[in-house]
């Protein structure tokens, strides 16, 4: 039996909102990704359509307000600042 590995990058109903004032921006919403190891990939879309936010997120720059991501197999959406600068600094 071959083993496989986990997904280098695997997101699961990702949201991130935004509060600004009493509007609530929903920059992602329910975002499903999975990308493999040496697997290349285009995010792509219109302005304003989250592509940053997304990549702050997938980058460990930022946080997402719901949902879990992880790099390779480890839950950043739990680790501290300190663990995600590290983990920033060694795997992105």
């Amino acid at each position: 039996m071959i083993q496989s590995s986990p997904p280098m990058i695997s997101l699961h109903d990702v949201a991130k909102i935004y509060q600004m004032g009493a509007e609530r921006i929903h920059a992602l919403d329910g975002v499903d990704l999975t990308i493999a190891e040496r697997e290349y990939v285009a995010i792509m879309g219109a302005s304003g359509s989250g592509k940053s936010t997304l990549m702050n997120v997938v980058g460990c720059l930022d946080r997402p307000t719901r949902g879990a991501y992880h790099l390779d197999g480890q839950d950043t959406t739990r680790l501290s600042n300190r663990a995600l600068s590290k983990v920033r600094n060694e795997k992105i």
